[in-house]
């Protein structure tokens, strides 16, 4: 059963209420707190980009292509389409010998709100690099190449690239691939569902990859090296999961996915969590998350200051007056459940 995680209030009232999940898992790699149910099955969605991006550098593409840490980051990201964003995912293409045309997924302006606007107001056309995800289609582009892979069918879920991520996120997760159900994601391509428990197994291995065998080791390591390093190429300057790192100097990985989706690790601790708004408000998102952390005791003062904006949101009319505000509610049951 789902809990209450955020009110939304209007005046004295709470006007509004979202439920949720979630699981953190300990350094044993079991779970260690919890609210509502740890395994509620759902989609990952953007948060599995990170280990999607492990196969291709446990392939060897990323080596054999001179991939650059940034653009190793903008392949576990859910990017903005900025112009850093698009400069990274042009050089990419040049080095695979790809085209922007050669992405299966659709063109979009941006998730970001201003830029798109921005756009609109320019009469620019929209762009498949200004697609969320096309740092991921690039991934597996390079991963096609590598291999010599058919690149023209890559988003099917028999393609063999398709095949060789679900193996990789079943690795991470410490689950059997033929567990994982499988749907479509809203970029077109494959998209995994799992336990939420076994989802921050995922990100408590790539966090700390020694129990993970080699290449993935390595490789696991590259992958936060290169998201800490370059958070803004994760998603963009002031957005949460870029920010989050950008504060934390690192010391924690952060990475959300549609629909209400986010998992998240300490590098210089030992927890990791997955959580799930219920009925998918991503807007909410960084209120849930910023709960757990406080919960988990992880933020320093100074780090919950920086990320202050990002705790609570205020309910504003149209003329932009507060009339109420939406926080989260919620406290980590520790220990395991019957």
């Amino acid at each position: 059963m789902s809990e209450v995680i955020i009110e939304v209030t209007r005046g004295s009232l709470v006007e509004n209420i979202i439920r949720g999940h979630v699981a953190v898992i300990g350094p044993d790699r079991n779970l260690a707190a919890h609210v509502g149910n740890a395994d509620y099955l759902t989609y990952m969605r953007s948060t599995a980009k990170p280990l999607q991006a492990s196969a291709a550098i446990e392939s060897g593409a990323i080596d054999f292509f001179a991939i650059s840490e940034d653009e190793l980051a903008i392949m576990c990201g859910s990017h903005i389409g900025a112009s850093y964003h698009v400069a990274a995912l042009e050089s990419i293409l040049v080095k695979i010998g790809l085209q922007e045309s050669d992405f299966t997924l659709g063109e979009d302006y941006s998730l970001s709100m201003d830029l798109r606007q921005q756009r609109v107001a320019e009469q620019q056309p929209p762009r498949k690099l200004y697609n969320n995800c096309s740092g991921k289609h690039a991934c597996m582009l390079t991963l096609c190449r590598y291999v010599g892979w058919d690149y023209r069918a890559y988003q099917l879920p028999e393609h063999p690239v398709q095949q060789l991520i679900k193996a990789t996120v079943a690795g991470y997760a410490e689950v059997a691939p033929e567990s994982i159900i499988v749907g479509v994601d809203g970029c077109g391509v494959p998209v995994f569902a799992l336990p939420l428990s076994s989802m921050a197994r995922a990100y408590a291995n790539l966090a700390h990859a020694e129990r993970l065998p080699e290449p993935r080791q390595a490789a696991a390591r590259r992958l936060t090296a290169a998201m800490t390093a370059h958070p803004q190429m994760v998603a963009g300057w002031g957005q949460f999961c870029t920010e989050l790192m950008r504060v934390t100097k690192g010391r924690i990985i952060g990475k959300l996915g549609a629909d209400g989706a986010y998992c998240a690790a300490e590098l210089s601790g030992d927890l990791a969590f997955a959580l799930k708004i219920e009925d998918g408000n991503t807007a909410m998102l960084p209120l849930a998350v910023m709960r757990v952390l406080n919960e988990l005791d992880i933020l320093t003062q100074a780090e919950n200051t920086a990320l202050a904006a990002f705790s609570r949101f205020d309910n504003l009319n149209c003329q932009k007056d507060k009339v109420g505000e939406a926080k989260a509610v919620f406290h980590l049951t520790r220990g395991t459940y019957e």
